[in-house]
């Protein structure tokens, strides 16, 4: 007797649209829209019918052959691959089902190749589909149109407004013209252009304000080879906290938005606002395109452009009287300390490669040629004690200035060795509520903090920076991976090195004396 292996689809589904952060409504539209873009194509209009409750979506991309359809319409198959598009599996019309009476799809792939599908939820179990005859709806030689028959007629998806603003909030790079001509028209050569019945969606006054600084991300030997584009803007009043901070997208498609993922907090948090694009950042996207992968590899590649993005912002941060950093002192102390953090360094990265890009690393190369297995971290700790960077100095001086005068000996070391070091700066900025926080290259420890003001007064500082060392590389190890463990590693390591740095450092004291 022939049996019937049975799912429950309708779960299923639930469970795919429950892992968004989004209502079902504007899912639907930026996966559509999303595959629409994989498919290349440069015009994606939208109909609307509110009377007869019917949501269509349609673009002049390359369309599916007939022989794809099945996969299409399977619930669980994806062709799409890690690395590739913005799109993820057709999954709009998927999630389409679970508002609909059916989902209509008419495709031309090309060729002749020229077909209609109606699908709909049978019972929680079957989701049935059959060809009809095409409504010819696609009017252009390659392309696919979706109909959706809503059960609900007071949708959002009927409101030519949400899907405007759905549009702009999601693909916001796809419509100013500064991020097409300057980094994704090497994605999208036609341009990408939306209409939703007929009218053309632009950006509102506010989406466009005259832009305060734009910038361009650079990566490779002396940054020559261009990575990606954006600007920073500051708004004269505070915004709400979806608006403010700054967005980070690929292919057009912004993946996230806020300050967390940038590791920098501007002083008017809710003031500055903007966005930056990275094509190359698509081939680290998850299997739903929502996220950034946290394997090893991928986290290497991601710090790589994140630190290449915060070297790009950091100066305009300054002109804009963004950063306020002052620092400690006492190097001499410090600086066995210094060399502790390098050697422990140095064996927690062969378990933890994803850190390398943050940390910086000279890879030892031997007379044969071949390089080392050993990677040394190159560790430099600012000094404390420095006149505090205001607003209105005319003599204002960049962080990177500040950094490079007060640590001279280590510059020249590092510019010799042309590695980038791993610095330990401390801050004392009451806006800071974490212990410490990393931008670029630089561990900066906030000395307002009540645990560091505690730990100076009892002596225990040596103690308080490796720990604070410890919580913030935590943060960037790969997904999979315990932060507790790290934590536990790092000290561990440390532990087991014989000598602390007070004791090294009273030990000079006494040979000085």
């Amino acid at each position: 007797m022939m049996r019937e292996t049975r799912v429950n689809l309708k779960h299923l589904l639930e469970d795919i649209r429950d892992s968004y952060s989004l209502s079902i409504e504007e899912a639907i539209i930026v996966e559509l829209v999303a595959n629409a873009l994989d498919s290349r194509a440069p015009k994606i209009d939208f109909f609307i019918d509110p009377a007869g409750g019917r949501f269509t979506v349609c673009d002049n991309g390359q369309g599916m052959k007939r022989n794809v359809i099945n996969d299409y319409h399977n619930i669980a198959a994806t062709t799409k691959m890690r690395g590739k598009g913005i799109g993820f599996a057709g999954i709009g019309a998927k999630l389409s089902l679970l508002i609909a009476k059916t989902v209509v799809t008419e495709t031309k792939g090309g060729h002749g190749s020229h077909c209609t599908t109606q699908w709909f939820f049978m019972n929680e179990s079957r989701a049935p589909w059959k060809f009809i005859p095409s409504p010819d709806k696609v009017k252009t030689s390659r392309g696919t149109a979706v109909t959706i028959e809503l059960l609900d007629f007071q949708s959002s998806l009927l409101s030519s407004e949400f899907i405007s603003k759905v549009i702009r909030k999601h693909f916001y790079p796809l419509l100013h013209p500064q991020f097409i001509n300057s980094i994704l028209k090497y994605v999208y050569k036609k341009g990408v252009e939306f209409f939703v019945n007929g009218e053309k969606v632009e950006l509102k006054d506010f989406d466009s304000p005259e832009i305060s600084k734009t910038f361009r991300v650079t990566i490779g030997k002396k940054g020559k080879r261009l990575a990606g584009f954006g600007y920073l803007a500051k708004s004269k009043q505070e915004l709400p906290a979806e608006l403010s901070g700054i967005g980070i997208s690929t292919y057009g498609k912004v993946i996230k938005r806020g300050w967390d993922w940038l590791g920098i907090l501007p002083k008017s948090t809710f003031q500055i606002y903007g966005m930056v694009e990275i094509p190359a950042l698509s081939e680290i996207l998850t299997t739903n395109k929502n996220d950034f992968l946290k394997d090893a590899a991928s986290l290497k590649k991601y710090y790589r452009y994140r630190k290449a993005i915060q070297e790009a912002i950091l100066p305009i941060f300054t002109e804009l009287g963004e950063e306020r950093m002052s620092f400690e002192t006492d190097l001499k102390r410090l600086r066995p300390l210094e060399r502790e953090i390098e050697e422990t360094l140095r064996h927690l990265l062969k378990d933890f490669p994803e850190l390398t890009p943050l940390v910086g690393v000279i890879r030892k190369t031997t007379k044969t040629g071949f390089v080392s297995a050993i990677e040394t971290p190159q560790v430099e700790i600012i000094q404390e004690g420095l006149e505090k960077i205001e607003e209105g100095d005319e003599k204002k001086e960049s962080l990177k200035e500040k950094t490079e005068k007060i640590s001279e000996p280590g510059r020249k070391e590092a510019k010799k060795k042309k590695v980038p070091r791993l610095t330990i700066g401390f801050e004392k900025d009451s806006f800071q509520s974490n212990l410490a926080r990393m931008v670029k290259n630089v561990i900066w420890i906030n000395t307002f903090h009540p645990a560091y003001q505690k730990a100076r007064k009892e002596g225990l500082e040596e103690y308080h920076i490796l720990l604070c060392v410890a919580w913030v590389l935590s943060k960037f190890i790969e997904e999979a991976r315990s932060p507790q463990d790290f934590v536990s590693q790092f000290l561990a390591s440390w532990g087991s090195e014989g000598k602390s740095a007070l004791q090294i450092f009273k030990k000079t004291e006494q040979k000085s004396a």
